[in-house]
């Protein structure tokens, strides 16, 4: 995130943390951390498509964790039983073809199937409200993404997010007010 989303101050926050010791600083990277991921996650459900209000809810933070590098991450994704479509929505879908297969048929029977060079099993599959059989060819649609929009609508909030959550858990545990101490470096 910082190579597309500079943030100012980081050095002196790092210096401050490790000054603490290792386990305030871990604390504090990771509950900021999951408050800046909370931000970003928040408005990715308002901008997910709203038919059933499905997909909003299958947009989950997973928890802040330290990496084997020493460094600490966050994600927010798609998760739950309409997480393929999300994805689907997010990046589009070219165009292709569809077809019921039988066993050990696949999408490369298909498009053999399509070419002329073999054949599939043609049993009825239902779309929407109507039964079909064959070979069909889907037009795919373009992307519409909700969740990398979210990202850079709400990063520099989730900085900030980031920030708040670090001084308030340093505070809480130490007592010392981190924010007049980086104001003095400053």
């Amino acid at each position: 995130m910082s190579k597309a989303f500079p943030v100012t101050g980081g050095k002196d926050i790092a210096a401050a943390l490790t000054a603490l010791g290792k386990k305030i600083e871990s604390q504090a990277v990771r509950s900021g951390l999951t408050a800046a991921a909370a931000v970003i996650r928040d408005e990715a459900r308002t901008r997910a498509p709203k038919k059933t209000g499905k997909m909003a809810k299958s947009i989950k933070t997973g928890s802040s964790r330290k990496n084997q590098d020493g460094s600490y991450s966050v994600t927010v994704r798609l998760g739950g039983e309409h997480a393929f479509i999300g994805f689907f929505r997010e990046y589009g879908v070219a165009a292709h073809l569809i077809a019921r297969t039988g066993a050990k048929e696949g999408r490369v029977a298909v498009k053999k199937a399509a070419e002329g060079k073999g054949k599939i099993t043609n049993r009825a599959m239902k779309i929407g409200d109507q039964f079909v059989s064959g070979i069909i060819h889907h037009p795919g649609h373009a992307a519409h993404p909700f969740m990398r929009p979210a990202l850079d609508a709400k990063a520099g909030e989730a900085v900030e997010a980031f920030r708040k959550k670090i001084i308030a858990v340093v505070e809480g545990k130490t007592g010392y007010n981190l924010a007049a101490g980086m104001d003095e470096a400053a």
